[in-house]
Order: C-alpha cells, then structure tokens, then sequence
C-alpha cells in the first residue's frame, strides 16, 4: 500500500463521469420509461413485465454477490477493478440498445425478448456497478477524499439524471418520430457511446493504490463472515428500502401524471421539477445535513423523515397541482440523497468489516449495495406493474381509467415510498459505525502506514 495523498481533479472527474453520465442516462431511461415503453409502445402485458422484474432480482440475488467475489480475486497488471471498465461498456451499450427494439413478433415471443435482454441488461450493469463501487476503496483510504468522489459522480448522475427524465421524451420524438422504438434505440445508442468513452477515460486516469491482498474464501464462506458483522442485514435493508423508494418515483411519476392528474403535457415538467430540485438535493442537502446531524447514519434518517412528510402532504391535497409540484419536488431533494447516503454508508461497512474480520472485501460489500440496487429497481417495476394488472388498467385510456387504476398509483407513488422510508429509518437505529469504531479504523490506517 501508498501513503495516502489527495486525489488528482482528473481522477474525481473521469470517476464521476464514468459513473454518472452515460450510465446513469441508459440506467434512467430504463428506470423511467422502460415499464411504459414495454406496455404501451412494444405490447408486453403489465403483469408479464412484472414478472420478468422479478425473474431478474432472484438471478441478481445470485449474479451480484458472484461478481463481487470475482472483482476481489481479480488479478492484472491494472488492478482489480478497473479492468472492467474496458470491455464491458460496449457490450452493454448494445444489449439496451436490443431491450428498445419493438420486432413484429407474437405476444410469447415480445415476453421472452424483453426477459432475456432485460436479465442480460442486469448482469452487464453489475459487470460495471460492483467494480466501480469497489474502486472507491482502492483509490484512497481518505474519508474526505472518498468523500469527494461520491459527492462527484452523484452530482454528474443528478444532472444526467435531470436531462433524461426531463428531456427523453422529446428526443425521443425527435429521432424516431412516429417510430417511438427507433427514437428509443437511438437514443440509448449514443448514451451506450458517452458511457464507453468516459469508462476508458476513468480506466486512463484511476490508480488503485490502496488494494490488499487476503486469503480467498469460497463465496458461501465470504457471504456468511460477511453477515456476522453486526449491523449489516439492516444497513442491507436500508439500502434497498431507498433504492425501492428513489426507483418507485421514476418509474410511476409518468403513470401519476399521465392517468391520474391527466396532463401528459406535464410529464416533461414534473420530471424536470423532481429531478433537477434532486440534483440540489445531492449539491447542497447533503453538506447541511451532515453538518447539522455529524454522523452519515442520522442526516440519512432525517432526509427520510423529511420525504414521509412531503408525501403525506401531497396524498392530503390530491389533484392540487401546485401543492403536487412544490412538495414533489421537496422530496425529490431530500429522496435523491438517498443515493450518495448509500456510497457512503457502503465505503464506512467496508472499514468495519476490514476492522473486524481483518479482510479486504471490498467487492463483496459493494455487491451486496449492488443487490440492493437491483432488488429495488426490480421490487419497484414489480409494484407498478402488478398494479396496474390487477386494478384493470387500460393502455393509452387517459381520462377512462377506473377509479381502482387511480388510486393503486397513487399508492405505489406516494404511500409505498412512505413504508419504504419508515422501515430505512428504523433500520438505521441499529447502524453500526459508532465513534468507538471511526477510532478502530483510525488506528487501523495508521498502523499500516497509510
């Protein structure tokens, strides 16, 4: 290992573009608009595309934690992780690019391509998750350092966040036209290009100093030291209440919009209004909050409280569109620092395990944050999805919907965050990372000599 130093600017921004610009721009479009794309443009019944959902969290419950140990055996002259920045993007890129595609084919047939290209889909986006969360670690050993890369790449993901949500749709007509999929494909096509150059940029610039070698375990063993640790099974939790809870807003805001305050000539606005106060949320929410609360655990918890009263808000005052608007995007604010909340809750388990166990695991510990994020994009879609099968939803009726359709996303938008939040903050209640155990990490990186 190196004696620590401050990370270089080129090495913040290449990790936070690689991370945050192209990823996240192909990760939106799929998050916000595939579940609408695959019922009302490609023809998939709502309930199948739930299960295909679902079908894809069970294999990611396997995939995930496979990658995360294969990450941390990884040996090559440039590292552990890095490496897969190199291949991996391309491969994706057309991947998605095929999960857009509308062939003229049966409704069987439309199913079983959605289900193989969406599972392929997940496990390409772990290749690149898992590595890049794990690399934190092994740039620097610095809280403050790691804390600048965070904060980076949640910044550029916030504001390619913002675009897309925002402005998919109007790309989307604007390359294809009346061909929605053409636009769609197009669309993810030069995203997959941003997300492949700038994993090379941060492959260029990146230097994993900080990586340890420990004795390898059979992955059965790994995951089970790994979940005696004291506090993770509710920091796992936690994770994917936020994750459920962040995914849930994207995907069924344009449902919300669309069905139940009928505007679709809203859509763009909403999404620009959740999405850009989000990225405030990330830029500025985040310094106050830790330095009201000091420790990461309590400022997440406050941010949760924060978004449970929005919420109620806007469920009290249904149909009112400036209430609807306003506290949207409040929420939005303190809900999008749930993500950054999560990197860095992820980076301080990753110590206490190292202090505890004495073992280097920073890929494991980072699939399980990237099963958590799989779980909740996949409980989300699954919860839109299988309620608008069972309420009676109809495709393209705006304004003819029945009242169970109506309510039900009202549900799945507001009150399933609402429960998502109450579970996260208490499960935080049992946060391990105390004072007692910063001091152990301390002592820890200075015995080293780092």
């Amino acid at each position: 290992m190196m004696k620590s130093a401050k990370l270089k600017l080129s090495t913040i921004l290449s990790y936070a573009f690689a991370t945050g610009s192209g990823y996240q721009i192909m990760g939106s479009l799929v998050g916000s608009y595939l579940m609408i794309f695959l019922t009302d443009t490609f023809g998939v019944p709502a309930g199948a595309a739930g299960v295909i959902m679902v079908l894809a969290s069970i294999w990611d419950a396997i995939n995930d934690p496979i990658m995360g140990t294969l990450a941390d055996r990884t040996k090559t002259r440039w590292g552990k992780y890095r490496p897969y920045f190199l291949f991996i993007p391309a491969i994706l890129t057309v991947v998605v690019v095929l999960l857009f595609a509308s062939p003229n084919i049966s409704t069987h047939g439309k199913i079983i391509w959605t289900a193989v290209f969406y599972i392929l889909y997940g496990m390409l986006r772990t290749g690149i998750e898992i590595p890049s969360n794990a690399l934190i670690n092994a740039i620097t050993d610095q809280p403050d350092e790691r804390s600048k890369l965070i904060n980076a790449y949640t910044v550029v993901m916030g504001i390619f966040t913002t675009i897309t949500t925002s402005f998919a749709l109007n790309l989307v007509t604007l390359f294809g036209g009346e061909n929605t999929a053409l636009g769609y494909m197009i669309v993810v096509g030069a995203a997959g290009v941003i997300m492949t150059i700038s994993c090379w940029l941060c492959f260029a610039t990146t230097e994993e100093k900080f990586v340890v070698e420990t004795e390898q375990q059979s992955l059965v063993k790994e995951l089970g030291g790994l979940f005696k640790t004291k506090g993770l099974v509710p920091v796992v939790l936690a994770w994917v209440m936020a994750y459920i809870s962040f995914n849930i807003m994207m995907s069924s805001s344009v449902y919300y919009i669309m069905y139940v305050i009928m505007r679709p000539d809203l859509i763009s606005f909403y999404m620009l209004d959740i999405s850009l106060i989000g990225v405030l949320g990330i830029v500025f929410l985040i310094p106050v909050l830790m330095r009201i609360f000091h420790k990461t655990d309590r400022a997440f918890a406050a941010a949760q409280v924060a978004v449970i009263i929005c919420y109620i808000v806007i469920i009290l005052f249904r149909g009112n569109l400036p209430i609807l608007f306003i506290f949207s995007g409040i929420g939005a604010m303190f809900a999008t620092t749930a993500m950054p909340f999560t990197a860095m809750t992820m980076s301080e388990m990753t110590d206490v395990i190292r202090v505890n166990t004495g073992r280097v695991v920073n890929g494991t510990v980072a699939s399980l944050k990237g099963f958590s994020n799989k779980a909740g994009i996949a409980i989300s879609s699954a919860i839109v999805s299988f309620t608008l099968e069972f309420t009676g939803y109809i495709a393209n009726a705006i304004g003819q919907e029945p009242e169970e359709v109506l309510t039900g996303i009202t549900i799945a938008r507001f009150g399933v965050p609402i429960v998502c939040a109450v579970i996260l903050v208490l499960a935080l209640l049992r946060y391990p990372v105390t004072d007692e155990k910063r001091a152990e990490i301390r002592a820890m990186y200075e015995k080293s000599g780092v």
